[in-house]
């Protein structure tokens, strides 16, 4: 390997390691003239990544101060981050991110200028607002069941819900916090537990809320498009998931999630108009409730009557129509 120059203290700069999601994994001083890197032991920054040429890449200074890196004659070559074309010499800019193999690299000058501190805040625990969101769920959850109660009591039909409620919790937060554990190095079952937990109660909230104005109001939309509800939901709580994996490409995250529940509404609301279209339109709640809550006014007889008439009315002409000719079948072809 060439001698380097060193240059003086002044003058020395950062070579920083990125990680997949743009994070300073690596720091190395640069004090010379000219350094490589590759796998090989005898390289003055040494990368752990088997697409890395033993001898990949020379980063130069030049006279006039400027750094360039140079590739070395590697297989895999030298690439600026975003680019697809191959550079046997780039010129080493301040914002100039090189890829050799699966590593990103960042040339950064001693006397850049960094943000200023942030203010430091006190760390809160997720875990009881996460316990608290939990607690809330089983609380409505039970309450529905308890005013939909025509009968006896029985303790499975109790159970059986919260169990269930249980074990989707579980597998949910626990999934999540494997992701977060493999992408970002911490598990954050607590975060997690916290997201699934808030994106619960909220739709714990707006079932209740949504069945008591159906029948109180006469709004059976409120209960016909739950469903819509249900998938805006759960995009939020998946995106809030992924922002605790990485924070890195949040509105390509947002855009993505958004098409995913769009595209959700979409096929469910297909599927509801051919199953309506086949077996009719149901006008009844799927939920009893106690008839003090209503707020509605009742309709007079008149307007039931009325009503009535003009079903009559069609069902009679509908009789009256003849039926279209049978096709032919099969056997007669």
């Amino acid at each position: 390997m060439d001698e380097v120059n060193v240059t003086p203290a002044a003058e020395a700069v950062w070579l920083e390691v990125l990680g997949r999601h743009r994070d300073v994994v690596a720091r190395e001083r640069v004090t010379a003239a000219a350094i490589t890197v590759g796998r090989a032991f005898d390289n003055d920054v040494v990368l752990d990544d088997p697409y890395v040429a033993a001898h990949h890449l020379r980063i130069v200074r030049g006279d006039d101060g400027r750094w360039s890196a140079q590739d070395l004659g590697s297989r895999n070559g030298v690439y600026v981050e975003g680019s697809a074309q191959r550079r046997d010499r780039v010129a080493l800019e301040r914002t100039t991110a090189l890829r050799i193999g699966h590593t990103v690299l960042r040339l950064r000058s001693s006397a850049e200028a960094v943000a200023p501190e942030l203010p430091l805040a006190g760390h809160r625990s997720p875990w009881p607002f996460a316990l608290v969101a939990i607690a809330l769920v089983f609380a409505l959850e039970l309450l529905g069941l308890w005013l939909n109660e025509t009968g006896e009591s029985k303790l499975i039909r109790y159970l059986t819900p919260a169990l269930t409620v249980v074990a989707i919790i579980a597998v949910w937060t626990t999934l999540w916090s494997v992701l977060s554990r493999v992408f970002s190095g911490h598990a954050r079952f607590g975060l997690h537990l916290a997201i699934i937990g808030s994106g619960l109660l909220a739709y714990s909230l707006y079932d209740q809320v949504g069945e008591f104005g159906a029948f109180a109001l006469s709004w059976p939309a409120l209960t016909t498009y739950q469903y819509v509800v249900a998938w805006l939901i759960l995009a939020a709580v998946c995106f809030f998931h992924l922002r605790a994996v990485s924070s890195a490409r949040l509105p390509t995250k947002a855009i993505a999630l958004a098409a995913l529940a769009a595209l959700g509404i979409t096929v469910q609301s297909l599927k509801l108009s051919e199953w309506r279209s086949t077996y009719g339109q149901a006008v009844t709640l799927q939920r009893l409730q106690p008839p003090s809550i209503r707020l509605a006014g009742a309709e007079s007889m008149q307007a039931f009557f009325a009503q009535s008439e003009a079903l009559k009315a069609s069902l009679d002409q509908a009789r009256s129509r003849e039926p279209d000719e049978p096709a032919e079948s099969d056997d007669a072809q």
